[in-house]
């Protein structure tokens, strides 16, 4: 756990040596299932990433997904070469409900019947491993070594819409484990048709795939011809912020705090913030702060870096 670090400067007798943590002598695994891809990420205990990798593998119940996202593991880990004992294990996020004892698959719209999905993973991924639900691993991980005890609200907006709720700095679950479920608040009565079933929820309206679907799926590209000046993805973008801005209004006057931009989208506003900005505080009846919108330091990893930081946390938590 301890390691050489080099020696202090000599004051006449022999050089003291510097004893430092040693970061690598414990990693965890990340793996974010979506329905269309697999991201896994190594981190160790300074929560840094040490390895990073997003594979397109469609979801399918059976021994063929199953077997291979057990081979992406074990290659993850034979090229780290770290031994198998300092894996501590693996987090999975998924796009779902999770039930409080990290296992059970309470509500997953995106995918078809998930209920037996632990305990069919135990044949193939042979280390400790609890499921967690994807926003509120992203925004675990966005506010791991950042969070400094305050409030804050993080809406993800990947192809899915979602969130998490951070008070005195901790996750926020909810008396049912669907606390930060913000894509399917109503944003419009009676208007588009949601995956979940439902009309006029924020994810119809604010999902990522709304804007990389006029660049066939290509998220960045859409804000490369967004920059270059193209009028579709101009007039989407914009109907996307109007839609946004309600929904970040919403939020702030509903909670009073910081409202953290993330997920897919989150990545790539930092060159719009300004005015998501303007146009939230011009549409609040307070007197919101500029300052109370930030924007994801992370990218489309966070929500399995969160999932590794789950065993992080509960090793250092532990010493």
């Amino acid at each position: 756990m301890v390691k050489e670090n080099g020696s202090f400067q000599s004051t006449g007798g022999r050089k003291a040596k510097i004893i430092s943590s040693n970061p690598a002598a414990r990693v965890a695994l990340g793996l974010d299932i979506t329905p269309n891809h697999v991201n896994l990420v190594m981190v160790d205990l300074a929560s840094k990433v040490l390895k990073s990798q997003r594979y397109r593998l469609s979801f399918q119940q059976g021994r063929g997904y199953y077997a291979a996202v057990e081979k992406l593991l074990q290659d993850m880990i034979k090229s780290s070469r770290i031994s198998e004992e300092h894996i501590l294990g693996v987090g999975v996020s998924l796009p779902a409900i999770i039930g409080a004892d990290g296992k059970s698959v309470i509500y997953a719209p995106l995918f078809d019947d998930l209920t037996g999905l632990y305990d069919e993973l135990a044949g193939y991924i042979k280390y400790p491993y609890h499921f967690m639900n994807d926003a509120n691993a992203g925004g675990f991980a966005e506010l791991y070594n950042n969070h400094s005890g305050r409030d804050v609200l993080y809406l993800s907006l990947s192809n899915s819409v979602g969130g998490a709720v951070f008070v005195n700095g901790n996750l926020y679950y909810g008396e049912d484990m669907r606390s930060g479920e913000f894509g399917h608040m109503t944003l419009v009565p009676e208007g588009r048709r949601c995956y979940c079933g439902n009309y006029g929820c924020v994810d119809a309206y604010c999902s990522a795939s709304l804007l990389s679907n006029l660049t066939d799926g290509n998220l960045a590209l859409f804000f490369e011809k967004l920059e270059q000046g193209d009028i579709a993805c101009r007039e989407a973008w914009e109907e996307y912020l109007r839609y946004l801005v309600i929904v970040i209004n919403n939020l702030h006057v509903s909670f009073d705090c910081e409202v953290l931009l993330g997920g897919y989208v989150g990545r790539y506003v930092s060159p719009h913030l300004e005015k998501i900005r303007e146009l939230a505080v011009k549409r609040c009846n307070f007197k919101m702060k500029p300052s109370s919108i930030q924007v994801s330091r992370l990218n489309q990893e966070a929500s399995a870096m969160g999932a590794a930081l789950y065993y992080i946390d509960e090793f250092i938590s532990q010493i």
